[in-house]
């Protein structure tokens, strides 16, 4: 049975359990106006969507545009600021390059200017040289004659010197080694041996701590130019008349084949210079025979054991190591003298620039009429010549000595 009835309107049933009236018509609406509601809300949402995703890809589209433009924007800003950097530095250089143009151009009138102006010194000058010239000549000529009898009075002089030279260039060694030798060691007796006695020129006689004569050193001085081998046999000779323990020669020049101080067999040779060393050397070896022969009691004689002693071992191996001291001071000496004389050749010749400067200078002051001055007279007594003479005889005096 049907348990829901159609009556009254096809929109309208009765229940027939519960006798309700249901209007089918308003409940199918809503159910259409429900469904359609919501298709449209589909419809809708999905072309706000699209809109939406239309918009917003037309905006990106316009930032992407916008972008590319600001981008060309900056290039271009970039571009303009590059090229007026470089029209700012060419600009720079252009002004750099006028200034210098411009400083050369004041120097070179600068120059021009200045040898104008020599060239009307040099013209006022050449006019005043050839006003004095007359006058100057004069001078000159007496001052030649004045310069040649002074040289023929050094000549007279020097001649005079020579005779004498040699004698007293041995004199002075003699001296000078007798001073050392009282200098270094005070309480030996140093004894000038008459010309004549024996033939050599100084006796040591040594003096040990207590006080006793240890033995006695002859000292022969020679000043020549050439060695001489007779020179040994007289000293020996002197030696036994002088009744000397050991005997040495100081000469300026030294046998072939010694450049320091040495042994000839039982004589020894030296410089000047070595005076010191050798005979320290020696006194030692005098004192320690003289020692030995005391404690032992021995019959040999001092020269005997002294010449036993610089024979042996351990004088030799004493004797090589001062040696060896002596030769590398012996070479720094000589170093250090060739540098000064170097630096003594550089300031002489700055000396001679100084005089010639001077000289130069006050030819110059003469010529321009400044000889009338009275600091002209002190400076040279009116004569050039005359301030550079004594100056330059020296410089020229130092340098044939060397």
């Amino acid at each position: 049975d049907s348990i829901v009835s159609m009556t009254q309107s096809e929109s309208e049933v009765t229940c027939e359990v519960c006798q309700n009236v249901i209007d089918v018509g308003e409940s199918m609406r809503r159910d259409v106006e429900h469904q359609v509601r919501r298709e449209l809300s589909v419809s809708i949402r999905t072309e706000i969507e699209a809109d939406v995703e239309a918009r917003i890809a037309v905006e990106r589209e316009n930032e992407v545009k916008e972008m590319a433009a600001l981008a060309a924007r900056n290039r271009k800003q970039r571009e303009e600021l590059v090229t007026l950097r470089e029209s700012e530095i060419e600009l720079e250089d252009l002004k750099a390059d006028q200034e210098i143009q411009l400083k050369e151009a004041r120097a070179e009138a600068a120059r021009e200017a200045k040898r104008e102006l020599n060239r009307e010194l040099e013209e006022k000058i050449s006019e005043r040289v050839k006003e004095e010239t007359g006058d100057k000549e004069l001078a000159i000529e007496k001052l030649n004659l004045q310069l040649e009898r002074q040289n023929s009075k050094i000549a007279e002089l020097e001649a005079q010197r020579t005779d004498s030279h040699g004698e007293l260039e041995g004199e002075v060694l003699e001296l000078a080694v007798e001073d050392t030798l009282s200098v270094l060691y005070p309480r030996d007796v140093i004894t000038e041996i008459e010309k004549g006695n024996y033939g050599a020129d100084i006796l040591q006689t040594v003096i040990d701590d207590r006080g006793n004569t240890a033995g006695k050193i002859l000292i022969e001085c020679k000043k020549h130019k050439n060695w001489n081998d007779a020179w040994i046999a007289k000293l020996r000779q002197d030696a036994i008349n002088a009744n000397a323990d050991t005997m040495v020669i100081v000469s300026s020049v030294l046998p072939e084949g010694i450049d320091t101080f040495g042994r000839i067999d039982d004589i020894w040779v030296c410089k000047y210079h070595e005076v010191p060393l050798v005979s320290a050397l020696l006194r030692h070896a005098v004192i320690k025979i003289s020692q030995e022969k005391i404690r032992e009691e021995h019959m040999m004689s001092i020269q005997e054991r002294v010449l036993e002693y610089v024979s042996g071992p351990e004088f030799a191996m004493v004797m090589r190591g001062v040696m060896q001291a002596y030769q590398a001071f012996e070479d720094d000496m000589r170093k250090e003298e060739r540098y000064m004389k170097t630096r003594w050749k550089a300031r002489r010749g700055y000396l001679r620039d100084i005089i010639d400067s001077i000289t130069s200078m006050m030819g110059r002051f003469e010529q321009l009429g400044a000889g009338d001055f009275e600091v002209m007279d002190e400076l040279g007594e009116g004569t050039p010549p005359e301030f550079r003479l004594p100056a330059m005889v020296e410089v020229e005096r130092v340098e044939e000595e060397e």
